[in-house]
């Protein structure tokens, strides 16, 4: 009996997903999302509350994804002095940022552009504060192994830095007409033109 709800709610779910990408959450009534499913749409209420609820079940993997790709930015491997110097921390960086594109752009795209009237609207502003968050985190880790660097930032440049970052993911989602190769160069003078600013600004 449990695998059968199990199977029946991941139904859900996909269908939910298939009908919030094609329509967004706003213009998808439950009904045709139990269409979909192909269960009556009383069920599909019994697995999920409303359809906010579903929606952020929906949005689940991607929401949990991002948030260990931002955290990401304060591993051990990216601690290191020479972040600010060698390609091969940024080429790291910009790899993980684009498979998580390629993973869940439809997923994205629906976060960022289509979740008006949800609890999730507006997340972009969410991200930004997170990798304000994490970036003053860095800063005083960085501090902690190496003294000598000025961590003196004024709080609104790294806001307008992490908008900076927030807008760049941003494009790359909702444009998808570019070749992976375009994307890549594009991300490579984009790290190059903001490394040679903090290796300035913190003095390293």
């Amino acid at each position: 009996m449990q695998s059968l709800k199990d199977e029946v709610r991941q139904r859900i779910l996909v269908a939910a997903r298939d009908e919030f990408i094609a329509h967004g959450v706003r213009s998808t009534p439950m009904r045709a999302v139990a269409k979909r499913a192909g269960i009556a749409v009383g069920n599909v209420y019994n697995y999920f509350g409303s359809k906010d609820a579903l929606f952020r079940e929906v949005m689940r993997p991607l929401l949990s994804a991002l948030d260990r790709y931002i955290l990401s930015h304060n591993e051990e491997c990216y601690l290191n002095i020479e972040v600010f110097s060698e390609k091969r921390f940024q080429t790291r960086h910009m790899l993980e940022m684009q498979t998580l594109i390629v993973n869940f752009r439809p997923e994205l795209q629906l976060l960022l552009f289509k979740a008006d009237g949800t609890s999730l609207a507006n997340y972009k502003n969410r991200i930004l504060e997170h990798q304000m968050d994490i970036g003053i985190e860095y800063l005083h880790l960085m501090k902690r192994r190496y003294p000598h660097i000025n961590i003196n930032i004024s709080p609104f440049l790294l806001r307008i830095a992490s908008a900076t970052w927030v807008s760049i993911f941003t494009e790359l989602v909702r444009h998808d007409e570019y070749s992976d190769a375009e994307i890549e160069y594009a991300l490579q003078q984009c790290a190059a033109y903001s490394m040679a600013g903090w290796k300035e600004l913190l003095n390293v």
